[in-house]
């Protein structure tokens, strides 16, 4: 054997005959040396930022995209193409968008009476439309958290629909064509009465024109989203 401290070459010894090193304790000092750096390395590798995030879901693979599920939201986006509004100024829903409108009408109520509780007169006529689009938003984050990406494009595809829904409404401020729900008179109408309040007319069209592009350009982008998921899975498979 050779001796690790002065290379001095002997037969097989408890210790080296040359210099004394006792190779027992030498191999022992080795071996917590060993244990210490380790024990660094894994601190070092716990606080390492790449290691620790905020959001440890988002370290989460996202779930696949099923054929049957790219085809039932591809439907839907087509219906979203076909029979949603192309202009803001409407005077009636078709039966599709007046079936998706009533559901979301639900949660523009629901808001209304959930937002008035903060005292705020204000916050209470904006809190319809702002609910309408937060529950699909609260939906959306649930999928988002599970990475499911099915989920996430149908809540996304519902929350920039509600984009166009509110556009639409905003734009009826100037002009009230739209019937309002239970008969109730005009001045009930939410955005007439938000215009009003802030002194918006200059801007009133501009900016339901911002909420309705900001809606299709989110349901176009999430289909070309949801498409890339489905090829990149059909791939894999």
């Amino acid at each position: 054997m050779i001796c690790p401290k002065c290379q001095f070459e002997q037969p097989d010894a408890k210790s080296c005959a040359h210099c004394g090193l006792i190779f027992a304790k030498y191999q022992a000092s080795l071996d917590r040396q060993d244990t210490i750096s380790n024990k660094n390395n894994i601190e070092i590798e716990e606080k390492s930022p790449t290691e620790k995030t905020w959001f440890p879901f988002l370290t989460r693979p996202w779930k696949p995209v099923t054929t049957p599920a790219f085809i039932f939201l591809s439907l839907l986006f087509l219906l979203h193409i076909i029979f949603f509004p192309k202009t803001t100024l409407i005077e009636g829903w078709s039966v599709f968008t007046g079936m998706v409108h009533n559901v979301n009408l639900v949660f523009h109520e629901a808001g209304h009476a959930l937002f008035a509780v903060f005292g705020n007169d204000t916050l209470a006529i904006l809190g319809g439309s702002l609910n309408q689009c937060l529950i699909p938003f609260v939906v959306f984050a649930s999928f988002f958290h599970q990475r499911d990406r099915t989920g996430t494009a149908f809540a996304l595809l519902w929350f920039f629909g509600n984009f166009i829904d509110v556009s639409i409404y905003m734009a009826d401020g100037r002009f009230l064509k739209l019937p309002l729900i239970g008969g109730l008179d005009l001045e009930a109408h939410d955005w007439r009465n938000l215009f009003n309040r802030f002194d918006l007319w200059g801007a009133d069209q501009g900016l339901s024109k911002i909420m309705f592009y900001l809606g299709w350009a989110g349901i176009f982008l999430t289909w070309a989203w949801l498409y890339k998921s489905w090829q990149a899975t059909h791939k894999k498979g």
